[in-house]
């Protein structure tokens, strides 16, 4: 009875406009004192017409509706829009139309969630193997008498990196990315990465030069630090004991040049790849293919672009623009 009630409250309009026009039919034959056998015949196979009508339309509405049930029901598991009643009405084909939109974008969010986990897996058993290294040179250092010092300084710079890294990663897979965009000195944010990288460079015997580093940038300076700090880290891994690292501004850019072994051309296209080490990376072993895709997804963030040159064997520049206005940080 409620399922016949919901159907005759849907249709409504068309009941209402029965009862206008027999009653508007009947007020007409009484008013110029016609018979009233042809209005009642009329009126007669008016309403049983439109009671085929009805039912007919009940029955559909009701197949439907119990369709929808068992769909809704299995909602809760899946749903595909292929499993939908056919649409009757081109109003029903625009909801249809919506709910496949929302069933696509429902798709390519758990498709994007799932590429997220399994990249997070796979990073994170990268750094936990990474990060055991440093944590196993400390121990085997502190068994000596007396410790090396700098040595654990170094070890202990490794392990702070590494966790700051894994924290970066975090905030930024997160949308965690906290901005705050002010104005500032190039020179003391660039010197605050080289001081954190300095034991690696003074251990490998790497000279470091600071060209022009004049000027203001407007920018994130914790995250302009960690996309320094990755940038000269690199330079300090792959460059050679004695050889040279060097940054300044050249023609508005901030460059970072080494003398290091360089990317192969085969793999330069793929640098900012997630998870992709190259050929140097499978030489170090430890690499997780993080620190450069994560370096350009924080320059983008900040509204930067950034470009990596190299030369095998004869070293790598790092061009990044921090050219930004004071508009585009609002």
């Amino acid at each position: 009875m409620k399922e016949l009630c919901d159907f005759l409250r849907e249709k409504r309009q068309l009941l209402f406009f029965l009862l206008f026009f027999e009653g508007s039919l009947c007020l007409i034959y009484g008013l110029y004192g016609l018979p009233w056998g042809p209005a009642g015949y009329t009126c007669l196979v008016t309403a049983v017409v439109t009671l085929g009508f009805l039912m007919a339309g009940f029955f559909r509405w009701e197949r439907k509706r119990r369709q929808l049930l068992i769909l809704k029901r299995q909602a809760e598991q899946s749903l595909e829009t292929a499993d939908l009643p056919k649409a009757e009405t081109p109003l029903e084909k625009i909801y249809q139309e919506i709910i496949q939109d929302q069933e696509k974008r429902c798709q390519r969010e758990q498709k994007e969630s799932r590429e997220k986990l399994v990249r997070s897996r796979e990073y994170y058993t990268r750094w936990s193997h990474q990060i055991k290294t440093p944590i196993a040179a400390m121990e085997l250092l502190l068994q000596e008498e007396p410790a090396d010092v700098r040595a654990l300084k170094r070890e202990l710079l490794k392990t702070s990196q590494y966790v700051e890294m894994a924290l970066s990663y975090q905030r930024m897979e997160g949308d965690g990315n906290d901005l705050v965009i002010q104005r500032y000195e190039l020179r003391p944010v660039v010197m605050q990465a080289v001081k954190k990288v300095s034991p690696l460079l003074i251990h490998k015997h790497i000279s470091f030069s600071a060209g022009d580093l004049s000027g203001e940038v407007l920018t994130d300076e914790k995250w302009l630090v960690f996309v320094l700090e990755q940038l000269l880290t690199n330079a300090s891994k792959y460059t050679k004991e004695g050889g040279s690292v060097r940054i300044g501004k050249e023609n508005g850019l901030l460059v970072l040049r080494d003398t290091g072994i360089g990317i192969r051309p085969e793999d330069l296209p793929r640098i900012f790849e997630w998870g992709y080490t190259g050929y140097n990376g499978r030489l170090d072993k430890r690499s997780t293919g993080v620190g450069l895709a994560l370096v350009k997804q924080v320059m983008e963030m900040l509204g930067n672009k950034m470009e990596i040159r190299s030369v095998l064997g004869e070293g790598t520049e790092v061009f990044l623009d921090l050219r930004r206005t004071e508009l585009e940080a609002e």
